[in-house]
């Protein structure tokens, strides 16, 4: 029978930890069953009541496990293979009972540990996972050993510092194989932004801090103004939401290259992204991006789109020129159609389309109805009727980015300019010391492109409204009472909120140097090594000959301590910087009787040294060589200020 208290323990703060760093792909329900069956474990280990009997585990385990497959189509094939897994784990805990059984449960736990790394990819959650891994090698340990064993930590060092170098040589140079098998698809929520926009969702985004991505740019950094960050294009309308066109949702790598014109024409700002998991295939670039790396391609329309939804990480590199989309002739025609409704707007709209029928000009008034009226930008706005652009328009004239997108998308469309509304981010937040910035779910934004001369231009009714949210920032144009919902909680602790941005600092480097170290990466290393070949030799020749020399010198070392007497090996150990202002001729106990006359504060010391030693050396007394050795260690900072008196004397 298993009694080992401490390991069952152990285990089952194993088994918490990756219920905690599982749980994004477990239900509510999920994780409370789990939760359960592990802290009854744990109770039944602090009262030493026995395991539960295997044949009830099983049962119960079948049960879980069939609830668990009747619900696969809302949690997914990966996710149902983690419950899976982790429910094997727990029941083997609840009926452990020997040794071989505990052997299975380490080797499970190993599993589940690297299935941790699926989910999470940021440094501070794999801190945590290699946390709960030495646990797990710890417990693997104490099931192999005996009792009353102890760790060698020198032995443990020397095992790392072969390893460390060899694992290092591996992720470097190790040639990245694909997957032996296909991960499934997963049902996983989504973040960021969905391909429905409706009056209220970016106001509830904006209530988030976390990253979206973040940029490194290897050009010049652009304008704040020129900082759009283009992610989904609106081109349907029903009324009062707008949703993505089907034609773009099933678009797939059909990769879109601008014309050499655009190309010549105009300057290209290249940038690296890392993108956070949103579990969709949209991802973030700049006005008319015109070459990408391999990972992403760029669709119809100047979107940026990955081949898979982006469950983990993801690291591309993007060019871009500031100039407006080329639209297509399909395009026209899908930006032009209304939706019923909102009778008011589209009269409007008839007057302005009379009153300025040139695109510009009308755009420009435009733009000077919203910033002489008496407009608000508002996280809070009132709730709209049916009408939903009519009461906006001349009843509230409160709202947030996306009521004045999507009436100005409305406006242009009947006045005959096709128009659509475009989301994604606009800023950022540059750290210059760092070299990079930082992209926030805050600063999801709506804006308009309507076509004009062959090419969708882009219109931001906010920046008319509210200039300072595109000059500035969110928070520097919202009223006090507004702002208080952006800063709430923990986030009003400047010390708090300092040390989240450090470690969101080091996240990033961690991004960049391990995740962001991929195929590309790699082959430009190898490229790099084979271009300074004749380099490496010789430095590799160096290091052999200062080996080769060290180990030699090494051996001699060893040789001559084989020679010395066990009482002289040891007082050498001890004490070789005071020896070392010994005469090579002088016998050890003139020595330390040489240093007793000159310094009478160290005498009884070094008295019991040399009789100790004496003894050992010339009686082969063992107790005597032993009584040295604590004597020697127990003395040691007194030792060494005799050596600083010599030194300086």
């Amino acid at each position: 029978m298993l009694e080992r208290k401490p390991l069952l323990l152990l285990w089952s703060g194993i088994q918490l930890s990756l219920l905690l760093l599982l749980n994004q792909a477990f239900a509510l329900w999920v994780s409370a069953v789990f939760a359960v069956l592990m802290l009854y474990r744990l109770l039944t280990v602090f009262k030493a009541r026995r395991a539960v009997s295997l044949g009830l585990v099983n049962i119960l385990a079948g049960v879980i496990a069939l609830a668990f497959f009747l619900q696969i189509k809302q949690s997914g094939v990966l996710h149902f293979m983690l419950q899976i897994l982790l429910l094997a784990a727990t029941a083997r805990l609840l009926a452990l009972q020997h040794l071989y059984e505990a052997r299975q449960l380490v080797w499970v736990h190993y599993f589940l540990i690297a299935s941790c790394f699926i989910l999470h990819q940021d440094m501070f959650v794999a801190v945590i996972v290699l946390s709960v891994l030495f646990a797990n090698l710890y417990s693997h340990y104490r099931l192999f050993s005996v009792a009353t064993a102890k760790i060698n930590w020198l032995q443990t060092g020397r095992a790392a510092l072969i390893i460390l170098p060899l694992w290092l040589g591996m992720f470097l140079l190790f040639p990245r194989l694909p997957p032996f098998w296909q991960i499934p698809n997963t049902k996983a929520a989504t973040t960021g932004l969905s391909d429905s926009l409706d009056p209220g969702s970016i106001e509830q985004l904006v209530q988030d801090d976390s990253p979206a991505f973040r940029v490194e740019f290897t050009s010049a950094l652009p304008a704040r103004e020129q900082l759009y960050w283009r992610a989904r294009l609106y081109e349907d309308f029903d009324g009062r939401s707008w949703q993505v066109n089907t034609s773009r949702q099933y678009q797939r790598g059909n990769q879109i290259t601008a014309s050499n014109e655009l190309s010549v024409s105009a300057n290209l700002t290249d940038y690296s992204i890392i993108a956070e998991a949103s579990h969709q295939r949209g991802l973030f670039a700049l006005a008319t991006p015109v070459s990408s790396s391999d990972n992403v391609f760029i669709a119809p329309g100047g979107m940026l789109s990955s081949h898979k939804p982006v469950s983990q990480r993801v690291s591309y590199q993007v060019s871009s020129v500031l100039a407006p989309v080329v639209a297509t002739s399909a395009e026209e025609q899908l930006n032009l159609r209304l939706a019923p409704g909102n009778p008011q707007t589209k009269a409007f709209a008839t007057r302005l389309k009379q009153q300025y029928p040139d695109t510009d000009k009308l755009v420009q008034a435009l733009a000077s109805y919203y910033s002489q009226q008496p407009f608000f930008y508002s996280l809070t706005p009132p709730r709209l009727g049916s009408n939903s652009i009519d009461a906006f328009l001349f009843d509230s004239r409160t709202g947030f980015c996306s009521h004045y997108a999507s009436a100005t998308a409305v406006i242009l469309r009947q006045a005959g300019i096709a128009a659509r509304v475009v989301g994604g981010y606009q800023g950022g937040i540059w750290y210059p010391e760092q070299g990079y910035l930082a992209v926030r779910q805050r600063e999801a934004h709506a804006w308009v492109e309507y076509l004009h001369q062959g090419a969708w231009h882009r219109f931001d009714p906010t920046a008319f409204v509210a200039p300072e949210r595109i000059l500035n920032n969110l928070d520097s144009m919202l009223p006090e009472q507004e702002r208080a919902l952006l800063n709430s909680g923990w986030r009003q602790f400047k010390l708090l909120q300092t040390l989240r941005q450090q470690f969101m600092h080091l996240d990033y480097y961690w991004s960049v140097w391990v995740l962001g170290f991929n195929d590309n990466e790699q082959r430009e290393l190898w490229r790099s090594i084979r271009r300074h070949l004749h380099l490496l030799g010789y430095t590799l020749l160096l290091i052999s000959v200062i080996a080769v020399a060290a180990l030699a010198l090494y051996l001699a070392r060893a040789r001559h301590d084989k020679t010395l007497p066990a009482a002289a090996k040891l007082l050498y150990q001890h004490l070789a910087p005071l020896l070392s202002t010994k005469q090579p001729q002088q016998p050890v106990s003139v020595f330390l009787q040489g240093c007793m006359a000159k310094y009478p504060q160290y005498s009884p010391l070094l008295s019991d040294i040399k009789s100790l030693y004496d003894k050992a050396l010339y009686q082969n007394d063992a107790s005597a060589l032993a009584q040295l050795k604590v004597e020697l260690k127990q003395h040691r900072r007194q030792l060494r200020r005799l050596h600083r008196a010599i030194k300086n004397a």
